[in-house]
């Protein structure tokens, strides 16, 4: 069951990647031609949180399992914190950085912005996961 968990979190990396950068290239295009942030580009930025969220349950059964990224060794720990600021990245940017609605371009440009580095982050997670 274990592996069928370990090969669920790999390939999902990939959804993350894509939805992530799908939203945030749409959101900056939409931005900078002065577009209002549309319904189906706010549904790719909820696929994107959900793969996130996903990715971080994955991340978090392994870990229940005894597993630990990289074989345990050098800085395998920073996988976590990567791993963390993929799930949670959409949720703390909303709470912490964002209008609430009062000024919907600023809101598509700082989500647009944080579904980038989610994808970056995932890169450097990926990066610090394998063995």
């Amino acid at each position: 069951m274990i592996d069928v968990i370990l090969l669920l979190h790999s390939y999902n990396l990939y959804l993350v990647l894509l939805s992530s950068l799908v939203a945030g290239i749409w959101g900056l295009v939409l931005y900078f031609k002065k577009l209002p942030a549309s319904r189906p580009w706010h549904i790719s930025l909820l696929v994107s949180l959900a793969f996130g969220l996903l990715q971080g349950l994955f991340g978090i059964i392994m870990v229940a399992a005894g597993l630990k990224p990289g074989g345990g060794t050098h800085l395998y720990y920073l996988h976590y914190v990567y791993g963390g600021i993929v799930a949670l990245g959409i949720p703390l940017v909303w709470i912490s950085f964002t209008t609430n609605g009062k000024n919907k371009r600023m809101d598509l440009l700082i989500y647009s912005c944080a579904a980038l580095l989610i994808a970056v982050v995932a890169v450097r997670a990926w990066m610090t996961g394998p063995a």
